[in-house]
């Protein structure tokens, strides 16, 4: 998240040096009409729309194609579908992004289930049919020469 986020945040910063910021202090009127201007409500929109394309691909990718986003990667974490499989696919993991935003607008509610369910499954992994898991960690190889 703090890639994705610092990545928006250099996108931004072309809109908002176009902006006069002293007006937002001095004439909070003047400042809130200059944010109606077209082209600003236009290469804003863009942004918001890259915004927008930038998350979808960060989770298509890392919970479709790689079965971890770098934050659950980094906690040794990876995200299985019903049968086991992971990574789980681009489209069950665009339904389970879908899923996912209708816990967060749901007040949180949807990601708390996990303290409430024995099997610890949010509301987006119940909807979607996928299990966030711990990575198997590798069995050290077998040294023919210990005795042990």
């Amino acid at each position: 998240m703090v890639l994705y986020c610092g990545l928006c945040a250099v996108l931004a910063y072309p809109v908002s040096q176009n902006l006069d910021w002293s007006l937002a202090v001095t004439d909070p009127e003047a400042f809130l009409e200059s944010l109606t201007d077209p082209g600003l409500v236009a290469h804003a929109a863009g942004i918001l729309g890259l915004w927008i394309a930038l998350w979808w691909c960060y989770f298509a990718v890392g919970w479709g194609l790689a079965g971890a986003t770098v934050g659950k990667w980094m906690l040794g974490l990876r995200l299985v579908d019903h049968r086991g499989h992971s990574p789980i696919g681009v489209s069950r993991a665009f339904l389970r992004l879908a899923a996912y935003s209708v816990s967060s607008l749901t007040l949180a509610l949807g990601h708390l289930l996990v303290v409430l369910r024995h099997d610890r499954r949010a509301l987006h992994d119940i909807l979607a049919g996928t299990w966030v898991v711990r990575k198997r960690a590798k069995p050290a190889p077998i040294d023919p020469h210990d005795d042990a």
